[in-house]
């Protein structure tokens, strides 16, 4: 008995020593370095993600492709962010606050896709849990980003000739800003190549914002306020702000462009309400010698304990709220004119 008995217990012995094996050693290599042989570094760019599922094992796996890419690609735009700051003429921020207003509804960035990613392996480990290896070939997703880039190109230069076949330096500045929206696009993907490829790819954003800063300095707007003595010098600040904060100069004197704003505000009675009420009119024109290039009025109800109070309110509406509608509708109006 005891003879039969010592195989049995050597078996058994041997059988729990694999299971341990499987546990520690079995591991495929990837998951400790995502590139090997058959996919290395120089020719794709690889992540490992893990899940209770292959599913999520794959989406995790692709998120962290994902993550190491923008991450590379953030510091590409970053450095190019910074030497395009440097040599700006009139300064990064105005550029970048009228872009912004142009760019509302839109999508500028396309750092956020990845091309081309594909599953490379798909391990399941002794506990159940799910690995998996996802890949993107560099070479294959750089030409889909280089044929985009081509076609904004393109698109660029067509925008282009129509501003160069323009005389009005403020027609001008909007399709320079549209052209600039389409180079930023442009240069996400040039970026993204850069990151695929290793290959340094060249500079479309730093010209067009030095042609931005030297058009935007030509432009000089005259701008004449309308309103009670107590609101016009608030008015008259709010609006100067607006335009210079788009690279344009201000006067008091004639100029090639003009804004005429108009301010009034009345109390507004309530019968009943321990409020006290004033409404503003607030409207404004910008006009050239022989264009109106945006012609509009609003107004709202402002509402405080004091009479004071709500005409301030009314005033700080309009000089805030008001002065802001005024910029996203110029831009918005001169871009499809």
């Amino acid at each position: 008995m005891r003879s039969l008995l010592l195989p049995i217990l050597l078996s058994l012995s041997l059988l729990s020593g694999c299971a341990t094996s499987m546990g520690s050693s079995s591991y495929p290599a990837w998951m400790d370095s995502s590139y090997d042989k058959s996919y290395d570094q120089d020719t794709y760019l690889a992540a490992v993600g893990s899940g209770s599922t292959r599913e999520q094992a794959v989406d995790n796996a692709r998120a962290a492709l994902s993550q190491i890419f923008k991450s590379e690609v953030r510091s590409v735009t970053e450095l190019t962010t910074l030497s395009t700051s440097s040599t700006d003429e009139a300064g990064q921020s105005t550029f970048t606050q009228a872009f912004e207003m142009l760019e509302m509804g839109r999508v500028s960035s396309t750092t956020e896709e990845l091309i081309g990613s594909e599953v490379a392996n798909v391990f399941t480990d002794s506990l159940g849990r799910v690995h998996a290896r996802v890949v993107v070939h560099r070479k294959k997703s750089a030409d889909v980003y280089r044929e985009r880039a081509g076609e904004l190109a393109i698109e660029r230069s067509a925008m282009r000739t129509k501003r160069l076949l323009t005389g009005d330096p403020l027609r001008q500045y909007i399709l320079l800003l549209e052209e600039l929206s389409l180079a930023t696009q442009e240069q996400g993907f040039l970026d993204q190549i850069q990151v695929l490829s290793g290959t340094r790819q060249s500079q479309v954003l730093l010209p067009l914002r030095q042609e931005l800063g030297r058009l935007a300095s030509t432009i000089v707007v005259s701008v004449n306020v309308d309103a009670p003595e107590g609101a016009k010098a608030t008015l008259q600040s709010a609006y100067e702000a607006a335009f210079q904060s788009l690279g344009f100069s201000t006067t008091d004197g004639r100029a090639a462009y003009e804004a005429d704003v108009y301010y009034r505000d009345e109390e507004v009675v309530m019968e009943g309400s321990p409020y006290h009420y004033v409404r503003y009119t607030l409207a404004f024109q910008l006009k050239g010698d022989e264009t109106v290039y945006l012609s509009h009025q609003s107004g709202s109800r402002e509402a405080a304990l004091g009479k004071e109070e709500a005409a301030q309110r009314a005033l700080r509406s309009a000089s805030n709220d008001g002065v802001q509608e005024f910029v996203v509708l110029l831009l918005q109006s001169l871009a499809v004119q």
